[in-house]
Protein backbone atom coordinates (compact mmCIF):
# COMPACT_ATOMS: atom_id res chain seq x y z
CA UNK A 1 0.00 0.00 0.00
CA UNK A 2 1.28 3.46 -0.84
CA UNK A 3 2.01 5.36 2.36
CA UNK A 4 0.26 8.74 2.79
CA UNK A 5 2.61 11.44 4.11
CA UNK A 6 2.14 12.29 7.75
CA UNK A 7 0.01 15.40 8.19
CA UNK A 8 -0.14 17.71 11.13
CA UNK A 9 -3.59 19.20 11.60
CA UNK A 10 -4.28 21.98 14.07
CA UNK A 11 -7.80 21.85 15.45
CA UNK A 12 -9.19 24.42 17.90
CA UNK A 13 -12.15 22.97 19.81
CA UNK A 14 -14.16 24.09 22.80
CA UNK A 15 -14.54 21.89 25.81
CA UNK A 16 -14.15 23.07 29.36
CA UNK A 17 -12.30 26.14 28.18
CA UNK A 18 -9.74 24.16 26.18
CA UNK A 19 -7.82 25.18 23.13
CA UNK A 20 -6.68 21.81 21.77
CA UNK A 21 -4.08 20.88 19.17
CA UNK A 22 -4.36 17.45 17.59
CA UNK A 23 -2.02 15.58 15.25
CA UNK A 24 -3.24 12.76 13.01
CA UNK A 25 -2.66 10.87 9.72
CA UNK A 26 -4.91 8.87 7.41
CA UNK A 27 -3.32 5.43 7.69
CA UNK A 28 0.11 5.93 9.21
CA UNK A 29 0.29 4.45 12.71
CA UNK A 30 4.06 4.71 13.11
CA UNK A 31 5.27 6.71 16.13
CA UNK A 32 6.50 10.25 15.60
CA UNK A 33 10.25 10.85 15.39
CA UNK A 34 11.92 10.77 18.79
CA UNK A 35 13.61 13.75 20.44
CA UNK A 36 11.74 16.25 18.28
CA UNK A 37 10.32 19.34 20.01
CA UNK A 38 6.55 19.83 19.84
CA UNK A 39 6.21 22.99 17.82
CA UNK A 40 2.47 22.78 17.25
CA UNK A 41 0.56 25.91 18.16
CA UNK A 42 -3.02 27.06 17.90
CA UNK A 43 -4.35 30.49 17.02
CA UNK A 44 -6.13 32.24 19.88
CA UNK A 45 -8.23 35.40 20.03
CA UNK A 46 -9.14 36.90 23.41
CA UNK A 47 -12.14 39.23 23.27
CA UNK A 48 -12.49 42.36 25.41
CA UNK A 49 -15.56 44.58 25.79
CA UNK A 50 -15.85 48.01 27.35
CA UNK A 51 -18.82 48.42 29.65
CA UNK A 52 -20.31 50.93 32.03
CA UNK A 53 -22.19 48.76 34.47
CA UNK A 54 -24.55 46.63 32.39
CA UNK A 55 -24.37 48.90 29.32
CA UNK A 56 -21.86 48.67 26.47
CA UNK A 57 -19.45 51.59 26.33
CA UNK A 58 -20.20 54.15 23.63
CA UNK A 59 -18.93 57.67 22.96
CA UNK A 60 -22.42 58.87 22.11
CA UNK A 61 -24.41 58.44 25.32
CA UNK A 62 -24.25 59.58 28.96
CA UNK A 63 -24.14 57.07 31.83
CA UNK A 64 -25.94 57.45 35.12
CA UNK A 65 -25.52 56.36 38.74
CA UNK A 66 -21.72 56.55 38.74
CA UNK A 67 -19.56 56.74 41.87
CA UNK A 68 -20.74 57.40 45.39
CA UNK A 69 -22.66 60.53 44.35
CA UNK A 70 -24.55 58.59 41.63
CA UNK A 71 -23.69 61.22 39.02
CA UNK A 72 -24.26 61.27 35.28
CA UNK A 73 -21.21 61.45 33.04
CA UNK A 74 -20.12 61.32 29.40
CA UNK A 75 -17.02 59.22 28.76
CA UNK A 76 -14.35 60.85 26.60
CA UNK A 77 -11.71 58.12 26.33
CA UNK A 78 -11.30 54.41 27.16
CA UNK A 79 -7.94 52.82 26.28
CA UNK A 80 -5.32 50.68 28.03
CA UNK A 81 -2.23 48.57 27.46
CA UNK A 82 -1.79 44.94 28.51
CA UNK A 83 1.23 42.70 28.35
CA UNK A 84 2.46 39.27 29.45
CA UNK A 85 -0.78 37.58 28.41
CA UNK A 86 -1.02 33.96 29.53
CA UNK A 87 -3.55 31.15 29.41
CA UNK A 88 -3.67 28.87 32.44
CA UNK A 89 -4.21 25.11 32.44
CA UNK A 90 -6.34 23.12 34.87
CA UNK A 91 -3.29 22.27 36.93
CA UNK A 92 -2.12 25.88 37.12
CA UNK A 93 0.57 25.89 34.45
CA UNK A 94 0.91 29.04 32.39
CA UNK A 95 1.21 29.17 28.61
CA UNK A 96 2.31 32.54 27.24
CA UNK A 97 0.35 33.91 24.30
CA UNK A 98 2.78 34.81 21.53
CA UNK A 99 1.23 37.98 20.16
CA UNK A 100 0.75 38.44 16.44
CA UNK A 101 2.99 41.31 15.38
CA UNK A 102 0.41 43.27 13.41
CA UNK A 103 2.37 46.57 13.39
CA UNK A 104 -0.66 48.42 14.71
CA UNK A 105 -2.16 47.10 17.95
CA UNK A 106 0.50 44.65 19.13
CA UNK A 107 4.25 45.02 19.52
CA UNK A 108 6.53 42.48 21.18
CA UNK A 109 4.41 41.31 24.16
CA UNK A 110 2.33 44.52 24.46
CA UNK A 111 -1.21 45.02 23.13
CA UNK A 112 -3.40 48.13 23.12
CA UNK A 113 -7.13 47.74 23.73
CA UNK A 114 -9.03 50.76 22.41
CA UNK A 115 -12.79 51.08 22.86
CA UNK A 116 -13.27 54.72 21.83
CA UNK A 117 -13.90 55.55 18.16
CA UNK A 118 -13.57 59.36 18.07
CA UNK A 119 -17.32 59.86 17.73
CA UNK A 120 -19.53 61.82 20.09
CA UNK A 121 -17.60 62.95 23.14
CA UNK A 122 -14.41 60.99 22.29
CA UNK A 123 -12.54 63.77 20.50
CA UNK A 124 -9.06 62.87 21.76
CA UNK A 125 -8.86 59.32 20.48
CA UNK A 126 -8.69 57.52 17.15
CA UNK A 127 -11.31 56.33 14.68
CA UNK A 128 -10.04 52.74 14.77
CA UNK A 129 -10.83 50.48 17.69
CA UNK A 130 -9.35 47.23 18.93
CA UNK A 131 -11.18 44.76 21.17
CA UNK A 132 -9.04 41.62 20.85
CA UNK A 133 -5.65 40.24 21.76
CA UNK A 134 -4.58 37.74 19.11
CA UNK A 135 -1.71 35.30 18.94
CA UNK A 136 -0.78 31.65 19.32
CA UNK A 137 -0.43 29.21 22.22
CA UNK A 138 0.98 25.71 22.66
CA UNK A 139 -1.43 22.76 23.01
CA UNK A 140 -3.28 22.65 26.31
CA UNK A 141 -6.52 22.45 28.25
CA UNK A 142 -6.89 26.10 29.28
CA UNK A 143 -9.36 27.23 31.91
CA UNK A 144 -7.98 30.60 33.06
CA UNK A 145 -6.45 33.85 31.88
CA UNK A 146 -3.73 36.09 33.32
CA UNK A 147 -2.25 39.33 32.04
CA UNK A 148 -0.66 42.53 33.29
CA UNK A 149 -2.23 45.96 32.93
CA UNK A 150 0.47 48.35 31.75
CA UNK A 151 3.63 48.55 29.67
CA UNK A 152 6.70 46.53 30.74
CA UNK A 153 9.52 48.57 32.24
CA UNK A 154 11.88 47.83 29.35
CA UNK A 155 9.50 49.53 26.89
CA UNK A 156 8.05 52.19 29.17
CA UNK A 157 10.64 54.93 28.84
CA UNK A 158 11.40 55.32 25.17
CA UNK A 159 10.51 58.08 22.76
CA UNK A 160 6.84 57.92 21.77
CA UNK A 161 7.57 60.10 18.74
CA UNK A 162 9.75 57.36 17.21
CA UNK A 163 8.31 54.25 18.88
CA UNK A 164 6.49 51.62 16.82
CA UNK A 165 2.72 51.37 16.97
CA UNK A 166 0.89 51.06 19.37
CA UNK A 167 3.51 52.82 21.53
CA UNK A 168 3.47 55.94 19.37
CA UNK A 169 0.27 57.58 20.66
CA UNK A 170 0.93 60.93 22.27
CA UNK A 171 -2.43 60.77 24.07
CA UNK A 172 -1.18 57.75 26.02
CA UNK A 173 2.21 59.18 26.94
CA UNK A 174 3.22 61.41 29.84
CA UNK A 175 6.92 62.19 29.64
CA UNK A 176 9.95 60.04 28.95
CA UNK A 177 10.81 59.78 32.64
CA UNK A 178 7.35 58.59 33.69
CA UNK A 179 6.54 56.72 30.49
CA UNK A 180 3.13 55.71 29.23
CA UNK A 181 -0.37 56.07 30.57
CA UNK A 182 -1.20 52.40 31.03
CA UNK A 183 -4.89 53.20 31.36
CA UNK A 184 -6.75 56.30 30.25
CA UNK A 185 -10.46 56.67 31.01
CA UNK A 186 -11.78 60.24 31.07
CA UNK A 187 -15.31 61.29 32.04
CA UNK A 188 -17.08 64.65 31.95
CA UNK A 189 -19.32 64.67 35.00
CA UNK A 190 -22.47 66.64 34.28
CA UNK A 191 -23.44 67.52 37.86
CA UNK A 192 -20.13 69.08 38.89
CA UNK A 193 -19.64 72.70 39.76
CA UNK A 194 -17.71 74.56 37.12
CA UNK A 195 -14.04 75.27 37.69
CA UNK A 196 -12.80 78.81 37.31
CA UNK A 197 -10.72 77.50 34.43
CA UNK A 198 -12.18 74.25 33.16
CA UNK A 199 -9.38 74.01 30.63
CA UNK A 200 -7.06 72.90 33.43
CA UNK A 201 -9.07 69.69 33.66
CA UNK A 202 -9.17 69.02 29.96
CA UNK A 203 -12.53 70.67 29.27
CA UNK A 204 -13.70 73.81 27.57
CA UNK A 205 -14.30 76.98 29.55
CA UNK A 206 -17.89 76.99 30.76
CA UNK A 207 -18.22 73.20 30.45
CA UNK A 208 -18.22 70.69 33.31
CA UNK A 209 -14.62 69.67 34.08
CA UNK A 210 -13.22 66.27 33.24
CA UNK A 211 -12.54 63.58 35.83
CA UNK A 212 -9.55 61.70 34.36
CA UNK A 213 -8.24 58.32 35.42
CA UNK A 214 -4.65 58.08 34.15
CA UNK A 215 -2.65 55.15 35.52
CA UNK A 216 1.10 54.96 34.98
CA UNK A 217 4.41 54.66 36.79
CA UNK A 218 5.47 57.30 39.32
CA UNK A 219 8.59 57.98 41.34
CA UNK A 220 10.86 57.17 38.40
CA UNK A 221 14.60 57.78 38.74
CA UNK A 222 17.02 58.62 35.98
CA UNK A 223 16.72 60.46 32.70
CA UNK A 224 15.37 58.64 29.69
CA UNK A 225 17.37 60.95 27.40
CA UNK A 226 20.62 60.71 29.37
CA UNK A 227 21.56 57.27 30.62
CA UNK A 228 18.03 55.93 30.91
CA UNK A 229 15.47 55.50 33.66
CA UNK A 230 16.88 53.10 36.23
CA UNK A 231 13.73 52.32 38.23
CA UNK A 232 10.34 53.59 39.34
CA UNK A 233 9.46 53.37 43.02
CA UNK A 234 5.81 52.80 42.10
CA UNK A 235 5.54 50.91 38.82
CA UNK A 236 1.74 50.59 39.15
CA UNK A 237 1.51 47.49 36.95
CA UNK A 238 -1.49 45.38 37.95
CA UNK A 239 -1.57 41.58 37.79
CA UNK A 240 -4.97 40.47 36.53
CA UNK A 241 -6.24 36.92 36.89
CA UNK A 242 -9.55 35.51 35.69
CA UNK A 243 -9.49 32.06 37.24
CA UNK A 244 -12.42 30.76 35.20
CA UNK A 245 -12.07 31.78 31.58
CA UNK A 246 -12.95 29.78 28.47
CA UNK A 247 -11.14 31.52 25.63
CA UNK A 248 -13.52 29.99 23.07
CA UNK A 249 -16.66 31.25 24.84
CA UNK A 250 -15.87 34.05 27.29
CA UNK A 251 -14.85 37.66 26.87
CA UNK A 252 -13.09 40.04 29.25
CA UNK A 253 -15.53 42.70 30.40
CA UNK A 254 -13.85 45.99 31.37
CA UNK A 255 -16.27 47.97 33.54
CA UNK A 256 -15.83 51.69 34.18
CA UNK A 257 -18.70 51.75 36.71
CA UNK A 258 -16.89 49.09 38.76
CA UNK A 259 -13.64 51.06 38.53
CA UNK A 260 -15.13 54.22 40.07
CA UNK A 261 -17.52 52.55 42.51
CA UNK A 262 -16.69 54.00 45.93
CA UNK A 263 -15.14 57.14 44.40
CA UNK A 264 -16.57 60.63 44.81
CA UNK A 265 -16.49 61.84 41.23
CA UNK A 266 -17.49 65.35 42.24
CA UNK A 267 -14.37 65.69 44.43
CA UNK A 268 -10.77 66.33 43.56
CA UNK A 269 -11.03 69.78 42.03
CA UNK A 270 -11.28 68.32 38.54
CA UNK A 271 -7.92 66.55 38.78
CA UNK A 272 -9.30 63.02 39.07
CA UNK A 273 -6.80 60.22 39.67
CA UNK A 274 -3.35 60.77 38.16
CA UNK A 275 -1.57 57.92 40.01
CA UNK A 276 -0.07 60.05 42.78
CA UNK A 277 0.22 58.21 46.11
CA UNK A 278 -0.80 61.46 47.83
CA UNK A 279 -4.06 61.60 45.86
CA UNK A 280 -6.89 60.34 48.05
CA UNK A 281 -9.14 60.22 44.98
CA UNK A 282 -7.02 57.31 43.69
CA UNK A 283 -7.52 55.10 46.75
CA UNK A 284 -10.62 53.19 45.67
CA UNK A 285 -9.69 53.31 42.00
CA UNK A 286 -6.35 51.65 42.70
CA UNK A 287 -8.07 49.08 44.89
CA UNK A 288 -10.41 48.17 42.04
CA UNK A 289 -7.41 47.80 39.73
CA UNK A 290 -5.74 45.42 42.16
CA UNK A 291 -2.99 47.90 43.08
CA UNK A 292 -1.68 49.24 46.36
CA UNK A 293 -1.67 53.04 46.12
CA UNK A 294 1.25 53.55 48.50
CA UNK A 295 3.67 51.04 47.00
CA UNK A 296 2.38 50.66 43.44
CA UNK A 297 2.56 46.88 43.82
CA UNK A 298 -0.15 44.37 42.90
CA UNK A 299 -2.79 43.69 45.52
CA UNK A 300 -5.80 41.41 45.78
CA UNK A 301 -9.35 42.42 45.02
CA UNK A 302 -9.47 43.92 41.52
CA UNK A 303 -12.97 44.55 40.12
CA UNK A 304 -12.29 46.36 36.82
CA UNK A 305 -12.01 43.14 34.77
CA UNK A 306 -14.35 40.16 34.83
CA UNK A 307 -15.18 37.19 32.62
CA UNK A 308 -18.53 36.77 30.91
Amino acid sequence: MRRIPFALILVATSFSGAVTVAACSDDDTSPPPQNQPDTATSAVSIAFEGRVGSEPFRCTQPYTQLGTAKVTADLLDFRFYVHDVRLVTRDGREAPVTLTQDKKWQYENVALLDFEDKTGTCANGTVDTNTRVVGTVPPGDYTGLRFRLGVPFALNHGNAATAPSPLNLSGLFWIWNAGYKFLRVDARVQQRALLADAGDAGGDAGAPPVFPVHIGSTGCQGDAQDGGVTDCSRRNVADIELASFDVTKNKVVVDYAALVAGTELTAGGGMGCMSSPEDATCKEIFAHLGLDLASGKPAAGQAFFRAE
